[in-house]
């Protein structure tokens, strides 16, 4: 080989190992890269918050009855309190309590399909209104002379009175005032009134501006007619008084007297665990849970792909390690042929 294509042949090598060495630290560069972007996936599963099943214990709460005669109270909340009666009786407690109550109320009923019609005066007898079988009177027909509670006409007032403060808006809670305030004895005129199987007084109005009235049944027999009466209903309410309640060593209350009553009632615990809640918070705990999975199931294979693409250049590093010691091997061969057709030259001039 002559010194000019040795040479040339050397610099084609050099220039072949400079871009070998290029290309290996832009690999390097680039396995950096997918070592920082996976150690930002590692910090981010690290930091991932696990979520953790709910616990019944959780929502279970301690829960305080007490007999009152044939019916149980259940006590809702007893805040600590400071209070002293007239009596000079001190109460360390503000119970609030659920009670059945008995209480007077207007009722509406709902007569779908009321087979409401009307019967035309004759010769001996005047027209009336009939629902289903039952004949209907008017108010203004009623004696009012009999205002004892006991009467019929003050059985009906203290009724009305009732459905009136229970369902203002009504027309027959309309016609009621307008002859209470106004003492309108035509008013009288478009109430109407009979006495249902369970001898309840239902009420109703014989024409209102709503389609809620006797002539408007009559008129569209698809209409429902509402009636009204009064009764006593059983209910549970919320009460709240004071109290003392009384201890024991763990904690637990024992007793209670409510204010205003010296009876003294035991009160029973029991662990009740609120089943909504829990419920509620286990189906968020399986939400949080696939959540929690999906988001490893994409964390892992973000990572198993940074992995593949590292392998992949760590197969082209090998690679061009080799072709680099390959080229170095050449490069130093090459060195020795120009060595050697230096020596030559010289050693031609030389004595």
């Amino acid at each position: 080989m002559g010194m000019a294509a040795s040479q040339a042949r050397w610099i084609s090598l050099a220039a072949r190992k400079t871009n070998v060495e290029y290309e290996g630290q832009q690999i390097n560069q680039a396995r950096t890269a997918l070592a920082n972007e996976s150690s930002q996936l590692w910090n981010e599963l690290y930091n991932m918050e696990v979520p953790t099943a709910p616990s019944t214990t959780e929502f279970t709460t301690t829960q305080y009855t007490f007999e009152n005669g044939d019916s149980t109270q259940t006590i809702s909340e007893i805040q600590p309190a400071e209070y002293t009666d007239i009596d000079g009786l001190n109460y360390n407690s503000y119970v609030t309590y659920f009670s059945e109550i008995s209480e007077y109320t207007g009722i509406r009923n709902t007569n779908s399909n009321p087979q409401v019609q009307y019967v035309p005066a004759t010769g001996t007898s005047d027209g009336y209104y009939m629902v289903g079988t039952k004949k209907l009177a008017s108010l203004n027909t009623v004696d009012r002379t009999d205002t004892s509670a006991t009467g019929d006409w003050g059985t009906y007032c203290a009724q009305l009175d009732q459905i009136s403060a229970d369902w203002p808006n009504t027309q027959v809670a309309k016609d009621w005032q307008n002859f209470r305030t106004n003492g309108d004895l035509t008013a009288l005129d478009n109430i109407y009134f009979w006495a249902d199987n369970s001898s309840h007084i239902n009420f109703v109005t014989k024409t209102a501006t709503a389609g809620d009235s006797l002539d408007a049944c009559i008129t569209d027999k698809a209409l429902a007619l509402h009636s009204y009466y009064a009764d006593y209903q059983t209910a549970n309410k919320e009460l709240s008084k004071y109290g003392i309640i009384e201890y024991d060593a763990n904690g637990r209350a024992t007793s209670l007297q409510l204010e205003g009553s010296s009876v003294v009632y035991s009160l029973k615990a029991t662990s009740v665990t609120d089943e909504n809640a829990y419920n509620d918070a286990m189906n968020n705990y399986n939400y949080q849970q696939q959540v929690y999975e999906k988001k490893v199931q994409d964390i892992n294979a973000k990572t198993e792909k940074i992995q593949t693409e590292d392998r992949t250049l760590e197969l082209r590093l090998k690679a061009l390690d080799t072709e680099q010691n390959a080229l170095q091997t050449e490069m130093d061969a090459v060195h020795k042929i120009i060595s050697k057709n230096i020596d030559s030259t010289f050693k031609t001039f030389s004595s």
